[in-house]
Parts: structure tokens; sequence; C-alpha cells
């Protein structure tokens, strides 16, 4: 009897041995751009029936990896980018530049480049991308999953590879977010932040442990490996690593790649596509990128139909349309019930933000409108209160998870930047055409001698060039509210006056001197208020004969008082009002007044309407650039050109702005404005002195409009203009602002 219970049982166990189906696991690698080529190895495998149970990625793959396993067909991977600019997602910065501490009616400087340094090291993040734009892809692309399913209940089950930044320890994940999960596996050291992990830790991209985890899909329970390795082959050309980028992502390959060449041999079937000279982040080149995985799918043809054959000897193979609808298509919309905010910054200074920032969203479907008007909010946001990121994934039960991070900045940095425009307008002075270049540096130093001062660079080289010096010495610290003493003293020599300006073709040599020192306080009231209340002793020496006077010598004092949040010209909504009163003594009393209001309102998440006004009364020594209102620009009549200068001006103009379409992941827009202007009939550029101090004297009306495109870059406001008016004025212009 004992004997017959025990075949029973050995044969019952052999036929559930027969019957158990071989999983079959695809490894794939890290590599950057180069990974791409995995989709070319997916849709072979398809082509073969070779069924799929598992992916296992690293990276790049996790990324490629994450998709199909979603549900994703490589057909849609393929259109993804298409759709999506992948070159763009690796083009911004981990934190927005600080906004400098510029003059009332100057439009702000732009810095292309910051460096902040402390003691800590150098830099305000530990990358040198930003990941904004990669947060908010695969916030949508997974928003269909909530962040806590496990990755075996997905249609093709999932792992990827991370690891801990600090003890180097491997991290695989296998349930949670996929956005987490993937995030933190594509975070490559020095090119990307390292990702926070909820716990206090962070994770940095996979290939430093497991570039090719063929040995975890093995102890995962793979019976068949495939693996797909895009860093194997070494590059050949070394003259292609004369770039800083290119060494630096040349020797995160070489790292890794040990580890990997060493499982290459744990790999049932192993494809190597030749990207040997491409560059891990030539993301603009994924047709030729997937080719090359589609030849190095072709050369394992025979390998692949061996594996297809042996599988087929104890489960069906799986061929599968192409052209089909992915299951991840097929799965409902998510609806946005409730929104939750997280912050995960180390810093413990960090403001929590607001969920009722986005309640607009409350009861919306989460489709591909949606999205995009989500990310232009988050970016807004995230600017408005100087965050890393602010992005988003979808919970259970409609929740719409939102996560801020931040970095502290350093307490010293130092920033670089220009302004560049060229054009043509019937409006300049003595002249059709113009070129204006501008570049300046900024650096401020904290913690000198005591820990509260700060020290002070701006240097200048353009219209004028000079360097000036400055102290900040706070005196009040109250919560949002902050009083700063401050001394600055500036010289510079260039073109201080209208006889000389850039745009007069008449100008004499821009040989004009000046220096001015400040003594004063400076108020600022939460983030985007500032009042500064200074005395000035200024000095200038004018290089030109036909001013009556060449040496002007006087003092003044000076309130500016400023409030807005319209950090760019292409701002969707916000307001900025601006109010200016000097008071000096040259040869008699001199004064200025300016009032300056403007508001944006949007419209759609693809228009905005902008009103604005100013008025200005200036009496100041009418040799100088300085001692008029400029109402020849982008920003209120482009039909003048730059530097229309008059003593008295009212004007009142409307803008509408469409944003178009993105270029390499910026943002760009269409703008038309219409405006209209008094202002008095007294013209600087003669160099006569005015006989009169009326206000408004021989007054000119006129009228226009103008239109202009812009691209909203890393390098500034790109931006090609035309307008024209009533009185026959037109320009034409191009410039970076």
């Amino acid at each position: 009897m004992k004997r017959t219970l025990a075949c029973v049982l050995l044969f019952l166990f052999s036929i559930s041995l027969f019957a158990a189906e071989p999983k079959v696991a695809v490894v794939l690698s890290g590599g950057g751009a180069r990974g791409l080529a995995h989709i070319a190895v997916l849709e072979a495998l398809e082509e073969k029936g070779i069924p799929i149970d598992m992916i296992v990625g690293t990276s790049i793959g996790s990324l490629i990896g994450g998709l199909y396993s979603a549900g994703y067909t490589p057909k849609e991977i393929r259109g993804l980018l298409e759709t999506y600019n992948l070159v763009g997602l690796f083009t911004n910065s981990p934190l927005d530049e600080e906004i400098p501490d510029d003059e009332v009616f100057s439009y702000k400087s732009n810095h292309v480049f910051s460096l902040g340094f402390g003691d800590q090291g150098l830099g305000d993040a530990p990358a040198l991308i930003g990941d904004q734009r990669i947060l908010e892809l695969l916030g949508f692309l997974f928003s269909k999953y909530p962040d806590t399913i496990k990755f075996s209940d997905l249609p093709t089950s999932f792992y990827c590879v991370a690891a801990d930044a600090v003890t180097g320890e491997r991290i695989v994940y296998s349930s949670g977010s996929l956005v987490q999960a993937i995030r933190s596996s594509i975070a490559i050291p020095i090119v990307f932040t390292p990702y926070p992990q909820g716990d206090g830790t962070l994770a940095v991209d996979g290939g430093v442990v497991d570039n090719l985890p063929v040995q975890l899909a093995r102890d995962l329970g793979a019976d068949y490996v495939i693996a797909s390795d895009v860093n194997a082959m070494q590059m050949g050309d070394g003259s292609k690593l004369e770039t800083l980028s290119a060494m630096a992502m040349q020797t995160v390959v070489l790292l890794t790649q040990e580890k990997a060449n060493a499982q290459h041999n744990l790999a049932d079937v192993l494809i190597l596509p030749d990207l040997a000279d491409t560059f891990p982040l030539d993301f603009a080149s994924y047709d030729q990128i997937i080719e090359k995985g589609r030849i190095a799918a072709q050369e394992q043809s025979e390998a692949l139909d061996n594996l297809a054959k042996t599988i087929a000897k104890t489960r069906n193979l799986k061929f599968k349309d192409p052209d089909r609808y992915g299951e991840y298509r097929l799965l409902p919309t998510p609806t946005i019930l409730q929104i939750q905010v997280t912050d995960t910054s180390l810093a413990s200074d960090t403001p929590l933000i607001k969920a009722s920032l986005f309640s607009a969203f409350l009861g919306r479907k989460l489709d591909k409108q949606t999205s995009e008007e989500l990310d232009l909010k988050l970016r807004e946001v995230r600017t408005a209160n100087d965050l890393t990121t602010l992005s988003y994934e979808m919970g259970e039960d409609g929740m719409l998870m939102i996560n801020s991070r931040s970095f502290a900045r350093s307490n010293r940095s130092i920033s670089m930047g220009f302004q560049v425009d060229v054009g043509f307008s019937n409006a300049l002075p003595n002249n059709i055409g113009w070129y204006r270049a501008d570049a300046f540096l900024d650096a401020f130093i904290g913690d000198l001698g005591t820990k509260d001062l700060t020290f002070l660079v701006h240097a200048m080289l353009g219209q004028d060039s000079g360097i000036g010096l400055g102290l900040r010495y706070p005196l009040i610290q109250s919560g949002m509210f902050t009083m700063e003493a401050l001394f600055n003293a500036r010289y510079a020599s260039g073109a201080m006056s209208t006889l000389n300006s850039v745009v007069d073709a008449k100008r004499t040599a821009p040989l004009d001197r000046r220096f001015y020192s400040d003594l004063g306080f400076q108020f600022k009231f939460g983030k985007y208020g500032k009042a500064t209340l200074t005395s000035r002793y200024s000095l200038t020496n004018l290089n030109d004969d036909r001013f009556s006077t060449k040496l002007l010598a006087y003092p003044e004092g000076e309130l500016s008082v400023s409030y807005g949040n319209l950090e760019s010209r292409f701002a969707t909504s916000g307001i900025l009002a601006e109010t200016l009163v000097r008071v000096g003594a040259e040869d008699g009393m001199t004064y200025a007044l300016r009032l300056g209001w403007k508001q944006v309102f949007k419209l759609t998440y693809l228009d905005a309407f902008t009103y604005s006004a100013q008025l200005s009364v200036m009496r100041e020594p009418y040799a100088l650039l300085k001692s008029y209102a400029n109402i020849g620009s982008l920003d209120y009549l482009i039909a003048y050109g730059p530097l229309f200068l008059r003593r008295d001006v009212l004007f009142v103009g409307m803008q509408w702005q469409h944003r178009l379409t993105e270029i390499m992941g910026y943002p760009t827009y269409a703008k038309f404005s219409v405006g209209s202007a008094v202002y008095d009939g007294y013209d600087p550029f003669t160099a006569i002195e005015p006989t009169t101090t009326s206000f408004f004297e021989d007054p000119v009306w006129d009228v226009g409009v103008g239109i202009y495109v812009g691209l909203d870059a890393p390098i500034g406001e790109v931006i090609a203009a035309i307008g024209a008016s009533l009185k026959g004025y037109v320009t034409v212009s191009m410039g970076v602002y």
C-alpha cells in the first residue's frame, strides 16, 4: 500500500514538473539613449513568438521595460519618441537661476550660467541636469496605475534596479510606484540628481551596481534569459571624447560595464547592438539607434529561432500583432478626485505647497490635455517657490499625489549672462539699423567676515562697461519681512549720454565716465515685494563738446518700490507694480516720478491676456540716457525700436499671448500687441537743452501694433518681432533678452 501511494505521488509530481511552463525573462541594460535599441529587440521577440513573462531592467532599460510591462506595445513606444521631445527632457537645470535685484523699470537680467559654492563644495544641486520634465512625462505615462501596485500584476512582470547612493547596495523594485522605481533607476550620477526614496535615503542609477542584471532574472525564477546590452561595444574613436560631457558619460560606461560583461555567459541569447560611437545622450538619433538594435537582433535570429523551438516544446508561442492596441491604452483614464502634496526634500525649511493651488483639476480626467495643463501649472508653482522639482503621480481612489523637492542654495555664487538684439527701424535717430550686446557677471559671497555680511560684485561689458562692488548687512529678519543696510559703489565707462548711444548713427566715441555710490536700506516683503531707499552721489564726465556742461556732479535720493511675480515676458498669470521717485540737485532741483502696472490673466492653458499702463514724468540732466523713459521696446510700442526716449510718457497697452509648441523641450509663444502713447515733443537726441519744464509740452499721440514670436530658453528669451504705428514708424528686430 505504501509503495503504491509513493508511486502515485511520484507520478503526479512528474506530471506537474512536465506541465510547468518555463519562464522567459528579457534583461535590458542601461546605456542612456543607446537603450532605445531595446525597442527593436522587443519587436524581434514578438515577431518570433517568444513569450515574455518578465522584464528586468536597469536605467534606460527600466524605462523601456517598464513601458512594455505596463502595456505599451513596441510600436506605441516608438510613437512616444515622436510625440515627446526626449532631447528636451535633458536640457533644463536642476534649479532655476536666482532672480537678480534689477532696478525698477528695467527688464530682468537673465543668467545663462550660475554656479553656487560653499563649505560643502561646488554647485547648488548634485547634478548637471534637472528632472522636472522627466517626472512630468513619467507621471502621465504611468498615470493609469496607482503608486501601490505590485509589478507582478502588470501585463508583464517587471523588476528594475537602482543603487543606494550612500551604501552602494543594490535596490530591486518589485512594487509601489512605477514613477519612483524608474526615476530612481535612471539617476545617472552627476548627470541626474539622486532620487529620494521616502525613508530618508537616496537612490542612483542601477548601472552603478548591476547594469545587466541577468543573474537577478535567474534568481527571480527565469528559466530562459534573453539579454540586450547596449554598452558592450566599446568606443573605437577617441576623438569623440574631447568634450567634458562625452568623457563623463564614457567614464560611467566603463565603470559599469565590467559587471555586465561578467554576466554575458548567463544569458541564453545575448544581443549586442553596435552603438559604440553613439553618444549616450543623443536621443535625437532614435531612428538610427533603433535600427542598430534591429540589426543586432537580426544577427541573433538563428539563436532566437532555436530558443523559440525549445520553448514551443512545453508551451505555446505568442505571436502578437505589431499594430495592436496595447493593454495600457485599454485601461480607463483616472479621474482626479483628491489632491495631496508631499515634500521629499532633505532640507528642513522647505515651504509646503498648498494643495488648493491645484483645485481647478479636481473632477477632471487625467487625459493628455489635462496633463499638459497640469505640467504648466506645476512649472509655474515650481518657479514661484524656487523648487527643484514639482511632479505628480496617481495614487489610489483618484488621489493626485504632488511631490515637491528642493535643495538649499549655497550662500556664495557666481552668475553670468548676456543680452543682444539687432534690427531695423525708421524711428532711430540718424540711422535705420542697430546692434546691441551686453554681457554681465554677478557674484555674491555670504558669511564674509561676520556671519551675516554679504559682499556683492556686478560687472558689465557692452554699451557701458564697468564694475560695481557692494555690501549688505541684515538688520531685521522676521518671517516674511527683511530689512538690510546696503552700500554700493560703481565705476563705468561707455555710453552715458544720448549723443553716444548705440542707436545714434552720429555717436561720438563712447568714452563717458561715471562713478556713483549708494548708501541706504532695502526692504523685502515675502518673495515678490521689494522697496529700496537710498542716498546717492553721482559724478559723470561726458565725452562730447556739444554739451554745454560736460561734468555733472550732484546728489540725489531715490525710493523704488516693486511688487510682482512676472519673471518672464511669457508668464501666463501674475502682476507687476512699480514705483520710482527720485529727487536731486544739479543746477537746480531734478526729479523723476514713474508709475507702472502690468497684469496677466490666463484665459486657457494656451492663451493669456495682458494689460499694462505707465506714467513717467522726468526732469533730470538732459544729456543723460537715464533721464528718460524708454517706450520703444517689446513691452511698450514695438514699432518704435530701442531707446525711443522721452521725458513725459503716458502709455496703455494690451497683449494677447498664445502658446505654440516646444522646441528642444522649451515652449514657444506668439504675442499680438496693441498700445497707445502720449508723450512730449522734446527729442533728447538733438542735444539741445529743453527750454521748458511744462509737462507734455507739444504732445504727440500715436497707436502702434506689433507681433512677436519667442522661445523661452535657458539662454534667455529668444524673440523675433515686427511693429508698426499710425505715425509711420516700423521696426523689425531679433534678439536674446
